[in-house]
């Protein structure tokens, strides 16, 4: 609707002005009662034509007003109102083509590259990163079905201090269970170690797997084993946990591989010969007040070891000759501050500072009886992403992860989830596509209608009433929110139409009966319901959510 509208305004500029306009934006007015959609045109004319915007406004919604749409002004804005009958003929397209209606080739083939959970595997994984893979794996759906080439990878951190401290933590619990105390150890694991009860689980299972060998071995060595064996064991927990939310990747890419290849180096080189590195006080800095970060940040310290910082310089330098056209990252929303020394130091590296895009990703809290709840009734310690799923379902735990901004905090009510009402919006949707469902198997059962295989287009034009036409309406513009949700980003707003979709077609359900004696009527009624069941369809594939036949 917005492409048909945009075209239609311009070459409408071009008519009455003389005039070429870009940059005006269309969108859905405030309140829907001024209309389908509206733009601020007007305003960016009124300049240049030395005319108030209302006046500019008036003049063209007399000119723009036709079969497609009825245009006014309004406060200097242009409200539009699509006709009655170009909204069918949409919904016939719709009927015709399926879920292919929905789609464009907005990529083109464009490689993009979307990085999302990437959590340390030294734990399992908590609710942020379970958000965060719902969003990031949401988003790659969109972003390939609207003709991107997409990749999508998790950056496994299998280098650096938080790994050491994994092998020391199982090494201490292991040699717990053989009676041995090193104190030095201890302290370390007292103060900086991994405290959660899987690692004595892994330790048990080192125990198994290695016997008492490691008791004599030197300490760093020990560390290292049980290191690797821990994050071995840990990365297959992830694996299978996001297994059961329906994630996978297309890469396992190992920080490790970084120095293996020599690519931190090679960024440090690169920086340096083009002056953008300083040392002081035996450590390498890299200068990124220059690209508005607050102060410097270290890159080498002093005793040789790189930071993290270098790490993903490097590992966004890479992904970047790779030949990725743009990179989509998903973070936890504690990274905010990081994000602008890591986009100084890609444009150091002559990356373009739009290349790199992040989403953020805020907290869930859950709750029960409305009391939140803080820790896991099996281990006593946070309830991890697996027992989510576990305790709701995976179409629970995705559909509630989008239903607010992914930057916002989250509450996931797991009472509610567990109703089967209108209070579960879960429920609402998937009941709204099984209703449907039911009807089709019941006209065929008594009236030998197959839904599925009629061609009900041609029935569309026998749907009078208001709710059928304001239905048809919200389903074609589906077209519009998802291209709009794609290339911003934004996955939270199909969840917002699609309740808002749900809850006037059951409105609709609750008030008129499709199988009556007049067959046209019952028809274009089954037309209604078909447009609405590939819509429900094709949305919640997108989002991964499944359709149940019957609830």
């Amino acid at each position: 609707m917005k492409e048909v509208l945009e075209t239609t305004i311009k070459e409408c500029i071009r008519r009455v002005y003389g005039l070429d306009v870009n940059g005006f934006v269309i969108d859905k007015p405030r309140e829907e009662e001024l209309g389908d959609l509206s733009t601020n045109v007007a305003f960016l004319l009124s300049k240049e034509l030395k005319k108030s915007p209302q006046e500019v406004a008036r003049e063209l919604a007399s000119a723009l007003t036709g079969e497609k749409f009825k245009a006014n002004a309004v406060r200097g804005f242009i409200n539009f109102v699509f006709s009655n009958e170009y909204i069918k003929d949409e919904f016939k397209k719709l009927l015709r083509s399926g879920e292919d209606y929905f789609v464009e080739d907005l990529g083109k083939g464009k490689r993009i590259q979307v990085e999302f959970v990437s959590a340390n595997p030294t734990g399992p994984l908590h609710l942020g990163h379970g958000r965060g893979a719902v969003i990031g794996d949401v988003l790659a759906n969109l972003l390939k079905r609207y003709g991107f080439d997409v990749v999508r990878e998790y950056y496994i951190n299998d280098a650096g201090y938080q790994v050491y401290l994994l092998g020391l933590s199982i090494l201490y619990r292991y040699e717990g269970l053989f009676g041995k105390k090193d104190e030095k150890l201890r302290e370390t694991f007292e103060r900086e170690g991994y405290k959660g009860s899987y690692v004595a689980e892994l330790a048990k299972d080192a125990k198994t797997f290695y016997g008492d060998s490691l008791l004599d071995a030197p300490q760093e060595k020990a560390i290292k084993l049980l290191s690797d064996y821990g994050m071995k064991r840990l990365l297959e927990d992830i694996k299978d946990t996001l297994e059961l939310i329906g994630v996978k990747f297309d890469v396992w890419y190992s920080e490790k591989s970084l120095y293996e290849k020599g690519l931190v180096d090679e960024v440090i080189r690169m920086l340096q010969e083009k002056g953008y590195i300083y040392e002081k006080d035996g450590a390498l800095w890299f200068i990124s007040t220059l690209f508005g970060d607050d102060k410097d940040r270290v890159l080498r310290r002093s005793d040789g070891t790189y930071t993290y910082f270098a790490d993903d310089i490097a590992y966004h330098w890479d992904k970047y000759k790779r030949g990725f056209l743009k990179v989509l990252n998903i973070w936890g929303a504690d990274h905010h501050g990081y994000l602008p020394r890591l986009r100084g130091a890609l444009q150091a590296l002559g990356i373009p500072k739009d290349w790199l895009h992040v989403e953020f990703v805020q907290m869930v809290r859950l709750f029960s009886g409305g009391q939140e709840i803080r820790m896991s009734k099996r281990t006593g310690e946070f309830v991890t992403f697996r027992e989510l799923i576990e305790d709701v379902g995976p179409d629970a735990v995705r559909f509630i992860f989008l239903t607010k901004r992914s930057d916002t905090p989250l509450d996931f009510n797991l009472d509610m989830l567990k109703e089967k009402s209108s209070e579960n919006p879960v429920f609402y949707v998937q009941y709204a596509y099984a209703r449907v469902r039911g009807v089709f198997r019941e006209v065929l059962s008594r009236y030998g209608v197959d839904a599925d295989r009629e061609a009900l287009e041609d029935y569309v034009d026998h749907s009078k009433e208001t709710q059928e036409l304001k239905l048809m309406k919200k389903v074609v513009f589906f077209k519009d929110v998802l291209k709009d949700v794609t290339l911003r980003f934004s996955p939270h707003v199909i969840i917002y139409e699609l309740i808002d979709l749900v809850k006037d077609f059951h409105n609709y359900y609750n008030h008129y009966r499709v199988m009556v004696e007049e067959r046209n009527l019952m028809l274009s009624r089954l037309s209604l319901l078909k447009g609405i069941e590939t819509t429900l369809k094709f949305i919640l594939k997108l989002v991964g959510v499944s359709t149940p036949e019957r609830m």
